[in-house]
């Protein structure tokens, strides 16, 4: 009796960890339906991400501290990639509501409307604000009508008055560093998707992974010193980590369906996207690495 209770704790040990050592990842929504872009408050009491539960897609928001989901927007058009504001307070997102794909924010508890940032006919998606919460980096695509779009990295001011976006670089999926000095992106000027980093304003742009294979939606750990993205050199995308420097590439996750759209919490764990099934996928979450 005592070598099976032994055995049996072992094997639910064991069943805490894939097979490979890694921790088995926490799944964090449920559902038929797609659940996609999470992204971490700040202050990590609350994570926003976009879902078709309700026919197209919304934001929705999950607060921990009472355990509650709540549909942040509702319209007959696609509202994808929250970001949060530094205070928590507001939050930025795509929508297709006017046809050609314009940033928004709205305050995170709904009392406002919504107000449009961008108004170009070109595609502008994926804002990242920076962490003292006067500038925004986002992606635009150069020309319209691309079966694969050219997109470009910009920058612009914002608060009172009219401000001119800058282009920074040929990128997308941009993401402010924690200080605000260092912009992380995805580039195809090596004629696949690989992680690139800048300074702020554009200048020293070098490229991070020179794998042959695509790496994609780049993010910070919350002190700046490592880089987390999705990368589909083992076959399928995975979460896989590097030194902000790119250096020492480790793969977080190893499940045989796509995980993609990481995101490194303040709480110490990465939050992602996994396909659960045909046009189906859910929100998982595992601890970071050290």
């Amino acid at each position: 009796m005592k070598k099976t209770g032994v055995l049996a704790l072992i094997l639910t040990i064991g069943m805490a960890f894939c097979s490979d050592g890694q921790e088995t990842p926490k799944q964090m929504t449920f559902g038929s339906h797609r659940d996609m872009d999470p992204m971490v408050a700040p202050d990590g009491n609350s994570y926003a991400f976009s879902s078709d539960r309700t026919g197209d897609f919304s934001i929705f928001v999950y607060k921990y501290t009472d355990r509650g989901t709540y549909q942040l927007t509702q319209s007959t058009s696609d509202d994808r990639y929250p970001t949060w504001s530094p205070d928590c307070k507001q939050l930025l997102f795509t929508s297709d509501r006017t046809g050609n794909g314009d940033i928004y924010q709205m305050a995170t508890d709904g009392s406002s409307g919504y107000l449009q940032l961008t108004e170009l006919k070109n595609l502008e998606e994926y804002a990242s604000l920076h962490p003292n919460g006067k500038a925004m980096v986002y992606a635009r695509a150069a020309k319209r009508g691309l079966l694969r779009r050219q997109m470009q990295v910009l920058s612009v001011d914002l608060g009172p008055g009219s401000h001119t976006p800058r282009v920074l670089a040929e990128g997308d999926e941009p993401r402010y560093s924690p200080d605000g000095k260092k912009i992380v992106f995805v580039s195809r000027r090596t004629k696949n998707n690989d992680i690139w980093l800048m300074n702020a304003d554009g200048t020293q742009q070098m490229q991070l992974t020179p794998h042959p294979e695509d790496d994609e939606n780049p993010a910070f750990s919350p002190d700046g010193k490592q880089i987390v993205f999705a990368s589909k050199r083992t076959g399928q995308f995975n979460i896989w980590c590097i030194n902000v420097d790119g250096s020492d590439p480790r793969q977080l996750t190893s499940n045989p369906a796509d995980e993609t759209q990481p995101c490194w919490s303040t709480g110490g764990y990465i939050y992602y996207t996994r396909k659960t099934g045909d046009f189906m996928s859910s929100i998982f979450r595992i601890p970071a690495p050290e």
